[in-house]
């Protein structure tokens, strides 16, 4: 159809080179034309060979966010189970710069096939992607995109959008004369995550677009024991606070400051995520309503799209993939159950 020979045809599938950009339009046409998708499984099969990836994100426990990742990996896994693959996972935590550093600088060395990468810290995460591009090793980001790398695929919430959708919802509650609280984790390290950096601006932009910005108070949750303290002292010191946000997945601690602490079921808290603990306060009313950006999916879309690229090499469009913002209260919580 496209009047040239079945090896150029290969050649352009494979992305061999070697083709002039005449007949490599040509080929594209046709296969536009016939609706041509490319079988995963049996491409790898035919290869016979295996892939080494490796997986690095924050550590988790069993019921919160990044388990959830991790089990949409696995899931991936499962699903491609006729493709040779070895998964490493290495772990880093999420509030401390010099664990992720640590984590980061090993990883080159692996000499992987790919790498799925969970970044929380722009500089450790630019530094490994270079590395990564120095040796020609693809990867995909979860849960977040990096300004200044490169990977082949990119899955997250357009996190910018998710502070603008929280600040609108806030307006449409707010009385005169109250505050919103907003609540940031303090991390061991000069750097904050890359992520509630970029939903504190979407929220802080759309608050003075509206003339609301000298309505937010700004407060710092510790990773310490005594972090429920500081959350009611700071409750204790705001008397004027109708709303508390926290832009991760923190949202159950303060949830549970409010009602050891306070005893108070005036103020309504909004935070991310469906996290085991933050869907029992979720029932229990203690915490309003959770934005969520489909971890599970983001893991599996990765493995796949690892796949795809280290058999094919094909770039997208963009490479960019926005997840929807979901946003989860009590009523609509027992229809993301297999979420």
């Amino acid at each position: 159809m496209a009047g040239v020979s079945a090896g150029t045809v290969d050649r352009i599938l494979h992305g061999r080179g070697n083709v002039s950009e005449a007949k490599r339009q040509a080929v594209e046409a046709v296969l536009g034309k016939v609706g041509y998708k490319f079988n995963i499984h049996t491409s790898a099969v035919s290869l016979k060979r295996g892939y080494h990836f490796v997986v690095t994100t924050p550590e988790a426990g069993e019921g919160e966010y990044w388990s959830s990742v991790i089990a949409g990996i696995r899931e991936a896994l499962e699903e491609y189970s006729d493709i040779q693959i070895q998964l490493d996972y290495l772990f880093y935590d999420q509030f401390d710069e010099s664990s992720c550093r640590s984590v980061f600088d090993s990883i080159p060395q692996l000499e992987a096939d790919g790498v799925i990468l969970g970044p929380t810290f722009r500089r450790e995460t630019l530094s490994l992607c270079e590395a990564l591009d120095g040796k020609g090793i693809p990867y995909v980001f979860v849960d977040a995109n990096i300004e200044g790398a490169n990977p082949v695929a990119s899955y997250s919430v357009d996190q910018e959008a998710c502070g603008a959708f929280l600040g609108r919802m806030l307006l449409a509650g707010l009385h005169e004369g109250k505050k919103i609280l907003l609540f940031r984790s303090e991390r061991r390290g000069d750097e904050r995550s890359s992520n509630t950096l970029a939903r504190e601006k979407g929220l802080t932009d759309f608050l003075k677009a509206n003339g609301l910005s000298d309505r937010l108070i700004r407060s710092t949750i510790p990773p310490t024991d005594d972090a429920e303290n500081i959350i009611v002292d700071t409750f204790r010191a705001n008397p004027q606070v109708q709303y508390a946000i926290v832009l991760n997945s923190r949202g159950n601690i303060i949830a549970s400051a409010i009602q050891n602490g306070l005893k108070s079921d005036s103020i309504q808290l909004i935070g991310f995520d469906l996290t085991r603990d933050n869907i029992k306060c979720l029932e229990e009313g203690t915490i309003t309503a959770l934005l969520c950006q489909r971890p599970q999916l983001q893991g599996f879309s990765a493995l796949r799209r690892l796949i795809s690229w280290l058999l094919y090499r094909s770039r997208e469009e963009d490479e960019r993939h926005f997840l929807p913002i979901d946003l989860v209260v009590k009523e609509n919580l027992p229809y993301y159950r297999e979420m």
